[in-house]
């Protein structure tokens, strides 16, 4: 019969699931629970699978990932063997000979991460197994190992597993086909997403199984929906907007390491690998509170051959929503509602949706992740727009093109805001700062356009695909990008170029703008931070104001654009066209309103917060140059 345990770790810490990554680890109990935001975990055993135990949330499906392995689910099977005496095992990969080793636990959170990579067993490979008390074993969990059982009692198959599916033998334990992932080849994988693409029925009987499930209940509907219009009209337009739940929290949480959520995420990925785009280029990014440079940046990449933009905002408190409302009524771009619970990061829950749930991005042939501050810049002696570049990298084999950037240098507004709204940034600014300001890692930073259907997430910098898929990525210039050579004291990563290539194509990068606009800047949450709305003065320390005094001075600069000024008037050409929209200055206006009392709000609790008093003597210049004067008898 099956059994119910606790497992102990080496550290006497119980394993858990971190909620903020979905990772395994172990915690020690006491007073780390109230600290670190943590969910308990079982292993259950049944008789059909003797020498494995199957990790779940205790009380509830929770994402499960083994760091530094393949093993991820809401449930994650393990093999086991005894050691030394027979309460002390260690834990396997169930196909592969990897153990699991538990790092040891420090203070201050007493947590640590569980590793699945190791060859062999010592100490820390070593775990213990604790019965449930019986009033700890739920109904659901006597119901999942049931299913389990019977589950693998009769193999896993193509067969065995639609039959599950079809005899909705799922209702209650939506995680039950996340254990025969790692027995469940990726051809056999593909054909089940086959079958389900070719049965409707089949795909719904699912989604009633797994309502909380986004890739069920959404990906894999949406999908269907969209190929079949496609397949019936041809050319379709893309949707005009998307809602990216609050509770949808697993979608920031799942891909970033390479690792598949569920049953159903893996089967939406393999259907969504089959689609053929019938488009051009694209731009996915979140963009928040950039209501002031919104339409320039939409306009200028128009203008070079960006064909869509899959935009998510949360929480805008400066007016740009109606700009991102008129714009996808006028089918210019797809926005997508994002909003976050506090303390969660907006970036990689709105890419985990683009890149796994939104059908419309696949007809897309590239997709660049972008923020409202970078844009793409070319050599128009070489390439008249994007696709022209694109048609050359695509004489090889390539999936992802990683772009370095340079930060362009901040230029002071000579009439204030005047300035600000009626010059484009791109016309204001034009002088690179030097790369050894900005430092060897910010310098070989990357950012990357890949084919959608290949990659379940995406960092900041470079795009992931699943771990069952491998993936060609080159850099600008056509060779591969290896990320062997990180910066010094850099961990390697797909990030960083093994060296800085600026020939053809990049990004330019204006993070610094000008003085007023820093202040701005600073006072907002962005994308990759966790959600905080209202005023936000934490960014008013020494050490940011002082990466914006390090650029200011003309010898901290070199070179200057090339590559824009020619193509200035088909830019403008657009923006015109943008700003020409039904109400769109109307709306400009109340954006350029609220910057103006934001403005002033935060000069006012800048003086009186006194917060140039707790700068260094050369940093405190900066209030100066925004019109914050030392407060009175300070």
């Amino acid at each position: 019969m099956a059994a119910f345990y606790k497992i102990i770790t080496f550290h006497n810490a119980p394993i858990v699931s971190e909620e903020n990554h979905g990772e395994l680890g172990n915690l020690i109990p006491g007073e780390h629970e109230r600290t670190v935001l943590c969910s308990p975990v079982v292993a259950i055993t049944i008789p059909s699978m003797p020498s494995h135990v199957f990790l779940v949330g205790a009380t509830h499906p929770v994402p499960l990932r083994v760091p530094l392995s393949d093993l991820s689910g809401h449930i994650v099977p393990l093999r086991f063997e005894h050691h030394s005496e027979q309460s002390q095992l260690a834990f396997l990969h169930p196909v592969l000979d990897q153990y699991l080793s538990a790092i040891i636990p420090e203070e201050p959170s007493g947590y640590a991460r569980i590793e699945g990579n190791r060859r062999s067993v010592a100490g820390w490979e070593l775990f213990r197994l604790e019965p449930l008390a019986a009033n700890e074993i739920t109904q659901r969990l006597e119901l999942l190992a049931e299913r389990l059982d019977h589950l693998f009692a009769r193999g896993i198959t193509v067969n065995t597993l639609l039959e599950t599916i079809r005899a909705e033998a799922i209702f209650g334990t939506p995680e039950l086909l996340d254990a025969a992932l790692p027995f469940l080849s990726t051809l056999n994988l593909e054909k089940i997403a086959t079958l389900l693409q070719q049965d409707k029925a089949l795909c719904e009987t699912l989604a009633r199984q797994m309502p909380e499930d986004p890739w069920a209940a959404e990906g894999i509907p949406l999908l269907m929906h969209w190929i079949s219009q496609r397949d019936t009209h041809g050319k379709i337009t893309p949707a005009s907007r998307y809602e990216c739940p609050q509770n949808q929290t697993v979608l920031g949480v799942t891909g970033l390491h390479k690792d598949i959520a569920s049953f159903a995420h893996a089967c939406v990925h393999a259907m969504r690998r089959k689609v053929t785009p019938t488009r051009g280029p694209a731009i996915l990014a979140c963009v928040r509170n950039e209501g002031i440079y919104l339409l320039e940046w939409i306009a200028y990449h128009r203008a070079i051959g960006i064909e869509w933009f899959f935009l998510y905002s949360n929480d805008n408190d400066d007016q740009s929503d109606d700009i991102l409302r008129t714009l996808s009524e006028q089918g210019i771009i797809t926005w997508v509602n994002n909003p976050i619970k506090p303390g969660k990061a907006a970036q990689h829950k709105a890419y985990g949706h683009a890149l796994s749930i939104v059908p419309d991005i696949l007809d897309f042939s590239w997709v660049q992740v972008l923020d409202g501050d970078e844009f793409i810049a070319l050599d128009p002696q070489r390439f008249s727009n994007l696709q022209d570049y694109l048609l050359w990298t695509e004489t090889h084999p390539v999936d992802a093109i990683s772009l370095n950037w340079r930060f362009v240098a901040s230029e002071p507004l000579p009439e204030g805001e005047e300035t600000l709204f009626r010059d484009p940034l791109t016309m204001r600014n034009s002088r690179f700062v030097r790369h050894d300001v900005i430092g060897d890692p910010g310098s070989r930073l990357v950012k990357s356009m890949f084919r959608p259907a290949q990659v379940i997430q995406s960092q900041a910098h470079y795009p992931v695909a699943s771990y069952r898929y491998s993936t060609t990525i080159c850099l600008s210039d056509g060779t591969p990008h290896t990320w062997q050579s990180p910066p010094a004291g850099v961990p390697s990563s797909a990030a960083f170029a093994d060296h800085i290539i600026f020939e053809k194509i990049g990004i330019y990068h204006y993070f610094y703008k000008s003085p007023e606009e820093w202040m701005w800047k600073s006072s907002r949450n962005r994308g990759d931070n966790p959600s905080k709305q209202g005023l936000d003065l934490r960014n008013f320390v020494d050490g940011w104001t002082g990466n914006f005094m390090s650029q200011i001075s003309d010898d901290m600069r070199s070179g200057e654009d090339q590559w824009m000024a020619p193509r200035r008037a088909a830019f403008l050409s657009e923006l015109e066209k943008l700003k020409n929209l039904p109400g769109m200055m109307q709306v400009l206006q109340n954006i350029y309103m609220t910057y103006r009392e934001r403005s002033a709000l935060i000069r006012n609790r800048l003086q009186a917060e006194n917060i140039r008093e707790r700068h260094s003597e050369n940093n405190r210049i900066f209030f100066d140059l925004i019109n914050v004067p030392e407060q009175p008898n300070s």
